[in-house]
């Protein structure tokens, strides 16, 4: 093969893949746009991280059930009463606390609740990225359409001031009509403007929301709701919440954790039997193996009363986990009751804003049809047409409140996916 036909060649195959690489990145869908954030956003694959690190402390508690196994070699270089010269000897040490006043039972209990209470968060974590992705979602998606009944507007109002500058050259309309229609464009024009840039930063609040860098190029597909949306009845969201909110579980092991560290800090206090073994097998050196089983009282007589105030720190750490494990009952229902409340009124607003937006379109005809036949002034027909962009504005406001009422009910209750299920 010559030069020529591998450089042919090379030209072929790069103007092939050219186009693929010019395309835009496909649009995320909300679904998309969770799955990258649970994958990405950096509080989750923090919380990730400390469920690890209560895991290892665990293991670190429970390997005090476990004897420890050591060989150990020491060099002698001198010593009182023998000849000088050196002498090298190994050995093989296992020690094993057999007991130790329950410390050690104390100490993996509340490492078991940490690892419990840390996974509970981790979980509350998740949900609160979802929430956040979901909302911002469909935040970014009301600034898209909304910037798209302004596009509208300005277009309207531009051909509107077309057609009465036709009727002023005509003679059917005076100078003055033009005034009004060219205000309402001008302020149409700045509303534009301020869409625009309520898209934008919309679109860099949902990124980082979904732990992504700001990039000109992220794009959302619009959202495709389902038939109808499941909603259960405040009794049973109440009831949901209090079984299936993560901190529920996650006060329940703080208040554990607690527990376990107030026990050892009152073991620590008074005195405690202790029973250790160990066993030791020199290594090479012909001495005879050593075994020993010592038991004895263990109580630290002073310490400038570091035991007394750690028992009482932990006194203070176990009051104040019971405190909050009781506040978040209290919170779960406050917090349901008052996104119930919110997807009812925005359903409700839902169902109202299409009925103001149907009268607002046939009031916009009527006025086109008299303004037509003369019988209505300009002003007339561009306060009609208002009323059809303040109507659209809120049915597009009223359909994505309703959206995000309902994350926030999933998100109060402890349950999510009902938004992106289908």
């Amino acid at each position: 093969m010559t030069a020529n036909t591998i450089a042919r060649f090379l030209l072929f195959t790069l103007a092939l893949t050219l186009p693929a690489l010019a395309e835009d990145p496909a649009p995320f869908t909300l679904r998309a746009c969770v799955e990258t954030a649970l994958q990405r956003q950096a509080g989750i694959l923090q919380g990730a991280n400390a469920v690890e690190s209560a895991r290892a402390r665990a293991t670190q508690a429970k390997s005090a059930y476990y004897p420890s196994i050591a060989i150990s070699h020491s060099t002698v270089l001198a010593e009182s009463g023998r000849a000088t010269g050196q002498r090298d000897g190994a050995s093989l040490t296992i020690t094993e606390n057999f007991y130790d006043g329950g410390l050690r039972e104390a100490r993996i209990s509340g490492a078991n609740a940490a690892v419990a209470q840390s996974g509970y968060t981790l979980a509350r974590t998740r949900q609160t990225v979802v929430y956040a992705v979901t909302r911002d979602y469909f935040a970014l998606l009301r600034a898209r359409q909304l910037a798209t009944v302004q596009t509208a507007r300005v277009a309207y109002l531009e051909n509107y001031l077309t057609l009465v500058q036709a009727r002023v050259d005509a003679g059917d309309a005076a100078e003055v009509d033009r005034l009004p229609v060219e205000a309402q464009l001008a302020n149409a024009r700045v509303d534009l403007l301020a869409a625009h840039t309520a898209i934008r930063t919309a679109s860099v609040q949902l990124q980082q929301a979904m732990g992504l860098s700001p990039s000109p190029a992220f794009t959302v597909a619009d959202y495709a709701a389902p038939p109808a949306l499941p909603i259960t009845s405040f009794e049973d969201s109440l009831a949901r919440g209090a079984a299936d909110r993560p901190e529920v579980g996650e006060t329940r092991a703080g208040v554990q954790s607690a527990g376990a560290s107030v026990k050892s800090a009152k073991i620590a206090l008074l005195p405690r039997l202790v029973v250790n073994g160990s066993f030791d097998q020199p290594i090479a050196s012909g001495d005879p193996n050593a075994f020993t089983i010592v038991g004895g009282i263990a109580y630290d007589l002073f310490n400038g009363g570091s035991n007394r105030a750690a028992y009482r720190e932990a006194q203070v750490s176990l009051s104040s986990a019971e405190i909050r494990a009781a506040q978040i009952s209290r919170d779960i229902e406050a917090e349901v009751e008052a996104a119930y409340l919110n997807l009812e009124s925005a359903r409700e607003r839902l169902a109202a804003s299409d009925l103001s937006l149907q009268a607002a379109q046939k009031n916009v005809d009527v006025q086109q049809d008299r303004y037509a036949q003369g019988l209505a002034i300009t002003l007339d027909l561009l306060n009609a047409q208002v009323e059809v962009v303040t109507a659209r504005s809120s049915a597009i406001q009223a359909r994505y409140d309703y959206y995000t009422s309902y994350a926030q009910l999933e998100y109060a209750i402890g349950t999510q996916g009902g938004l992106y299920a289908h």
